[in-house]
């Protein structure tokens, strides 16, 4: 499923019902939105309508089903507002040749960076069109709204679901993420964290976003970026993550009790030195797989002044990381000391 029809399936806070579909809303947020999708379809478009995330109108994406199936161009869009004011909006919009785009909206402005190579930026940032990858095939998400689903090259999934590990290092992953992305790693690491956070460094500065199934030890709740993982071939079809599956042996077992003593380290220094910081980790080898940004987005970031970085691209708390490791096993005994 493509990263638009992934979003989509994510919970929504919805307010009031949109105009009839057959009026322009005079909303110059709106009508950015709306122009964008009609512009995108081209002239004599059927107009499919408007309806709310939260309880969509099912006609709309039926109307959009036909339209496609029988090769006219068509528009349709969802919506999500806060009182009066549209917070985001999601679209298709096809042009009767075969071509469907997904089109998003706003308020607050994308940043000034196409999450892939089948995005481009417009309306000042505040729209992202996206084309459908061919062969297209329009369905229903979970929450009912129509999506474009991007089609999957077996072939090449089933390759590289039998990777053999390649040593790297937590410092060689973040100076190009990229070309990580999707293979399986051996690479040793400091592990700390906390309710929110789960990093794995190695001393040189920025860390990976580290996870396995079931959930990274002690987080409690986080707000993940939009970077998901998985490839694509050279006509964008999904090559799907490499399958991760956590090994349950004695290491694994091992490095959870250690990553308990660090909390636990960690919250009886606080106790017993209130104004002085002290970080405690917990040293392993791991054999994971490396989910990773794209290259434009690490130069993107790179370009930036700050380091803290809250465009929500990457993986992670907030979207913070440009690389992650979901861990297949742990392979040595963890040990516990003092980061910083």
């Amino acid at each position: 499923m493509s990263y638009l029809a992934r979003l989509l399936c994510l919970p929504i806070q919805i307010a009031v019902a949109f105009a009839q579909p057959s009026s322009l809303p005079s909303n110059p947020s709106d009508r950015v939105f709306i122009e964008r999708l009609k512009s995108t379809a081209g002239e004599h478009a059927t107009d499919c309508g408007t309806t709310t995330s939260n309880k969509p109108d099912d006609s709309v994406a039926s109307c959009g089903l036909r339209a496609f199936q029988d090769h006219k161009a068509f528009f349709l869009g969802y919506y999500t507002r806060y009182g009066e004011t549209l917070d985001f909006a999601y679209g298709l919009a096809g042009d009767g040749a075969g071509n469907v785009s997904a089109v998003t909206y706003e308020e607050r402005a994308f940043p000034d960076v196409a999450p892939n190579r089948h995005t481009r930026l417009t309306d000042n940032n505040h729209s992202r069109v996206t084309e459908c990858i061919k062969p297209i095939t329009l369905d229903r998400t979970r929450r009912e709204l129509l999506a474009c689903i991007t089609p999957v090259n077996q072939q090449k999934s089933d390759e590289i679901a039998h990777q053999k590990p390649i040593d790297t290092t937590v410092c060689d992953i973040v100076k190009d993420p990229a070309s990580w992305n999707n293979k399986l790693v051996r690479i040793r690491g400091r592990f700390s964290g906390n309710f929110e956070y789960s990093n794995l460094s190695d001393g040189c500065g920025d860390s990976l976003w580290f996870g396995y199934a079931g959930g990274p030890p002690i987080l409690v709740a986080h707000v993940g970026g939009e970077a998901r993982p998985g490839s694509e071939d050279s006509e964008g079809k999904l090559i799907l993550p490499v399958p991760v599956t956590l090994v349950r042996d004695s290491k694994l077992e091992r490095f959870e009790k250690q990553t308990e003593a660090m909390a636990q380290a960690d919250a009886d220094y606080e106790k017993e030195h209130p104004n002085h910081y002290v970080s405690h980790c917990v040293t392993a080898t791991f054999i994971g797989r490396i989910d990773a940004v794209s290259s434009d987005i690490h130069e993107f970031r790179q370009k930036q002044k700050t380091r803290e970085h809250n465009d929500g691209l990457g993986f992670g708390q907030m979207g913070l990381y440009e690389a992650q490791l979901i861990v297949q096993s742990v392979t040595d005994d963890a040990t516990l000391g003092v980061c910083e």
